[in-house]
């Protein structure tokens, strides 16, 4: 009787004893395979994923996390090829759609010299031309976006005084802040220099500055900071009506504020998010009250 009991706990021993390597074993693999998954968040990282055991159900599961990986990484391939392919097809429909449209620009401004219209008819006029003028408008900013959005336009990172370029940018802006009597407020730091491309600052500059003036109430405000590691550039305006004001889509393309009513294309503030995020910089907006500030963090 002894013996027997003997032989049952050696045989309990050994099934726990195998039960807890399995135990061991199993979380192990699940480690690795956790670690492995976790490499494959790399779009470079080419390796298949493996066990270190030969688990069936383990082996298994790696075969179909690995095939499913390839079905992403082809359809991922295949979607920036469409894109680009897209991207090509947009920008040859608007250089051929700005070709005839600056042409027939130019032939209504021979018609308005003429000066042989009457008032309607030259009222009507006026119209067709702001219409032409907006359409190529939108026709440039087609091209020039898909260009950003395709990576077109190789950066020239170099060394840049942003306080000068951004100052001289800021006077450009006296006329309009004159005319319509805006109360305007600058702090802009002296001597500081970053490293980006010139003409995508310039951009960005000017996309700002054209979404102010469109849309700046009573007051106008700028400032550049260097803040330890990082420089702040921001702008801010108050608004006529903040309620029509959807801030969580001020980066969405074509939005525009009061479309009725404001001119451009609604695609200012979005080629400025794409052209930071090109040069590395966070931009952000907020909204308190009726003031509306950009702000750019480099």
């Amino acid at each position: 009787m002894e013996i027997l009991l003997g032989t049952v706990c050696v045989c309990l021993l050994v099934i726990l004893c195998v039960l807890l390597w399995k135990y061991i074993s199993l979380k192990r693999n699940i480690r690795h395979f956790s670690q492995e998954l976790e490499k494959l968040k790399d779009s470079d990282y080419r390796q298949p994923v493996k066990v270190t055991d030969f688990d069936r159900d383990l082996a298994e599961l790696a075969v179909k996390v690995n095939e499913h990986t390839d079905i992403q990484r082809q359809l991922g391939v295949e979607y920036e090829q469409r894109k680009k392919q897209l991207g090509s097809v947009i920008s040859g429909i608007s250089h051929d759609f700005r070709t005839p449209l600056t042409a027939s620009l130019g032939y209504l401004q021979m018609v308005e010299k003429s000066g042989e219209l009457s008032d309607k008819n030259a009222e009507y006029l006026g119209i067709v031309m702001q219409k032409n003028r907006y359409l190529k408008e939108l026709s440039d900013a087609f091209f020039a976006l898909t260009k950003i959005e395709n990576g077109g336009e190789k950066l020239n990172i170099e060394e840049i005084n942003l306080s000068n370029i951004l100052t001289e940018t800021v006077l450009e802006q006296h006329a309009w802040i004159t005319e319509r009597n805006i109360s305007a407020d600058f702090d802009i730091a002296d001597g500081i220099v970053i490293q980006a491309d010139l003409h995508c600052l310039t951009r960005i500059l000017n996309n700002v500055m054209s979404n102010a003036q469109k849309y700046t109430a009573d007051r106008f405000g700028v400032s550049l900071k260097q803040d330890s590691d990082r420089v702040v550039f921001c702008v801010s305006n108050t608004l006529a009506d903040s309620t029509a004001l959807d801030i969580d889509r001020v980066f969405e393309p074509f939005f525009r504020m009061d479309a009725r009513t404001a001119g451009g294309t609604g695609l200012g503030l979005y080629v400025v998010k794409l052209l930071c995020g090109r040069l590395g910089w966070t931009v952000g907006a907020e909204l308190h009250e009726n003031v509306f500030s950009f702000t750019i963090i480099i």
